[in-house]
């Protein structure tokens, strides 16, 4: 069955009391021992009997409160802050960047938002004093979307400035104790305007072996990749001399994500013409034309529009896209849109040891959107993805009235019935709109996920939540 937890109550323990003894006479030493020796077994009972043992799907209640948290950067209940990554370090700290509030959505003013968790949940103080730190970039609309690891103890945080339709690409590298690292650009940030203001925008991040910067999005109505030296300056390098590429696969097209192969080349997911989209580019960023004869494959489900939204390796060198699919036209319209995930071999076809055709689908709520937002794969090889169910509004800037959604697959495309029975999890922090866009996995296959929980006293927080794997 499909584990509903609603967060925000507590299950209360049974009533405990003490059995009176007699008001009146004195009771004999024998009966007064064998009293004492029944109370001691009983307690010895009580104290060995066993407890129901944590299942996959359960919510880990050592994490947090209850195995969830919410942080509020101070704004109020009409400035909404929400995550939209999330990282987990090679020492298991926890990183959520996203927008912190301070403006009307999708006008501004509004920041970067950057929170760090230890392990346990609990926001480190280590870093910022209070474990949260806000970046601007002058009094405009910024947002966090994406969070890596930038070596010696610092993270490299992307996304745009500017507004969503006249940004630009913003980095920002912290050290260690959320200070903006000065050795980045002089102050810690970087912006690049790739289309002459028309909307520009990081949606991936990722290191090459050598240290270097890539960046994936979106360049006005194109896609595009660049690469970065680790001071901040565009590569020049690579990209025919200016250090990026822009590319038009379509309409609609942009990517999400941009990894370095062991080969040198770049794999890069995202999404063209309402389809999936893998792409892979040489080592210059040239299109390997070895892969798929044109260097990009696009994948439809149904007919409809779809749009992909998580990427992540397989073991073996597979690639998994996620996101939703069988959306109405135009987007914004509510109806009964799916969680769609597809399984790619290395070289680019369709996995048909995945669900017969590599492609899965999976509704949860048949009369409101789901929407896979990011995806994981486990040491098993088993799919994690994160997002939300129950929506009315298809591709929401920020959750309207859905819950987060975690759905655990098996490798071959069939839903794991081990985790939470029938394989899906869906999650109410506190009666309001909740979303999760973010996934990670501990060392032992637990899942962190992280996106936003409405309450009715500080609005859209950034939100956690953690489930045994």
């Amino acid at each position: 069955m499909t584990r509903l937890f609603s967060l925000s109550g507590r299950r209360q323990g049974p009533h405990s009391g003490r059995r009176q003894g007699p008001l009146f006479g004195r009771r004999p030493a024998r009966k007064a021992h064998l009293a004492a020796l029944s109370a001691l077994t009983v307690g010895l009972m009580m104290t060995m009997a066993p407890t129901a043992a944590a299942a996959p799907g359960d919510l880990d209640t050592g994490f947090g409160t209850g195995g969830k948290v919410t942080t509020d950067f101070g704004a109020t209940p009409s400035e909404p802050e929400i995550g939209n990554d999330l990282l987990r370090t090679s020492n298991g700290s926890l990183f959520v960047v996203g927008r912190a509030g301070f403006g009307t959505p999708g006008v501004g003013p509004s920041d970067f938002g950057v929170a760090k968790y230890t392990s346990s949940g609990a926001l480190d103080t280590g870093f910022s004093g209070d474990g949260k730190v806000t970046t601007g970039f002058g009094d405009t609309l910024s947002m966090a979307r994406s969070v890596i690891e930038g070596g010696n103890g610092k993270i490299l945080v992307g996304g745009f400035t500017g507004g969503e339709q006249i940004a630009d690409l913003a980095l920002a590298r912290y050290n260690s104790d959320g200070t903006l690292d000065t050795s980045f650009s002089g102050d810690g940030k970087v912006t690049t305007d790739l289309s002459g203001g028309l909307g520009d925008g990081i949606r991936g991040l990722s290191l090459t072996s050598g240290g270097k910067i890539l960046a994936a999005g979106a360049a006005g109505a194109d896609s595009f990749i660049a690469r970065y030296n680790s001071d901040g300056s565009l590569d020049t390098g690579f990209g025919g001399g200016d250090g990026h590429i822009v590319t038009d696969f379509g309409t609609g097209d942009h990517l999400f994500s941009l990894e370095e192969l062991s080969s040198g080349k770049l794999i890069a997911a995202g999404s063209a013409n309402s389809d999936f989209l893998l792409v892979r580019y040489n080592s210059d960023g040239t299109l390997d034309t070895s892969f798929s004869g044109d260097g990009k494959v696009s994948t439809d489900f149904n007919g409809l529009s779809d749009l992909a939204f998580g990427f992540s390796q397989a073991p073996g060198g597979d690639y998994v896209i996620a996101g939703a699919v069988d959306a109405p036209e135009p987007f914004g319209v509510a109806g009964p849109i799916k969680s769609g995930v597809v399984r790619y071999n290395s070289d680019g076809s369709l996995d048909t040891g995945f669900s017969g055709d590599g492609k899965v689908t999976t509704d949860v709520d048949t009369l409101r959107a789901d929407e896979a937002r990011d995806v994981a794969v486990d040491s098993d090889g088993k799919i994690v993805i994160a997002g939300l169910t129950g929506e009315s509004v298809v591709f929401p800037v920020d959750p309207v009235d859905g819950d987060a959604l975690v759905i655990r697959y098996n490798s071959n495309g069939t839903l794991d019935t081990g985790f939470s029975e029938d394989g899906i999890v869906t999650l109410d922090h506190s009666g309001g709109a909740d979303v999760a866009r973010g996934i990670a996995l501990t060392g032992n296959d637990d899942i962190v996920i992280a996106g936003g929980a409405t309450s009715s006293g500080t609005g859209l927080d950034f939100a956690l939540a953690k489930l045994q794997g």
